[in-house]
């Protein structure tokens, strides 16, 4: 009986470990993430040295965004295709192009993956570039997790997807609001498609239940194998 009662509890501190660690990813919403909505005047500036009929742009600004020497781009045949929509994101060396998730800081025990396509032009000027997701407090950044590529290592007129990880622990993490940084260190960076998700991890007194229940699950399993081998004649 005592046995019985001890693989009951088990089984339910390992299914509780289990969903807590296997929680679902929520989106965090990004404004603009895919660059599609542009600002009053439209895509103002044909472009003259290339990209075909279809190639636009504007000086800025994107909605949703702060940016200085960017905007949104239509890029016609400087790619071949778009990750999502028609339009992207650029900004010239050496500025940035960020967005302040105002209200939305790093929670405990979490885990945070931050994604984004980035481009390399037909043309091949398109230059290195440093993308990262950071907090901002007071006007300082701390960078929780960085990307660093030369476009150049892209196949040219395409989009690569990049991506990179944080995790928080339960306490000793940076506060302030996450932040979001793109910024061209060289020639153009063209970016689209901009994610974000956080999950839960478990905490390491989960990870104690589980290993408890599993030691009370095996102990059940053996006595009762033990029990059931027949007696020797």
């Amino acid at each position: 009986m005592i046995l019985k009662k001890l693989a009951v509890v088990s089984a339910i501190l390992l299914c509780m470990t289990v969903l807590n660690g296997t929680a679902r990813a929520d989106n965090i919403t990004i404004a603009n993430a895919s660059f599609e909505s542009i600002a009053p005047g439209g895509l103002n500036i044909a472009c003259t040295t290339g990209g075909g009929p279809s190639c636009a742009y504007n000086d800025g600004p994107i909605p949703g965004w702060s940016v200085i020497s960017g905007g949104s781009f239509q890029p016609g045949t400087y790619f071949s295709s778009i990750p999502d929509g028609s339009l992207i994101g650029y900004v010239n060396a050496t500025r940035s192009l960020t967005q302040d998730l105002t209200g939305q800081s790093v929670q405990a025990n979490s885990q945070y993956t931050f994604s984004f396509y980035v481009g390399e032009r037909s043309d091949g000027s398109s230059g290195a570039y440093t993308i990262s997701l950071d907090t901002i407090l007071g006007g300082v950044t701390s960078t929780l997790c960085m990307v660093s590529v030369k476009a150049n290592t892209i196949k040219p007129g395409t989009f690569q997807l990049e991506s990179c990880t944080y995790t928080s622990g339960g306490s000793g993490f940076p506060s302030g609001d996450l932040y979001l940084d793109f910024t061209a260190n060289s020639g153009q960076l063209d970016v689209d498609n901009v994610g974000l998700t956080v999950q839960g991890v478990p905490e390491p007194s989960s990870v104690l239940l589980l290993g408890v229940g599993m030691f009370f699950l095996a102990a059940m399993m053996m006595a009762r194998r033990k029990k059931e081998l027949p007696l020797a004649a």
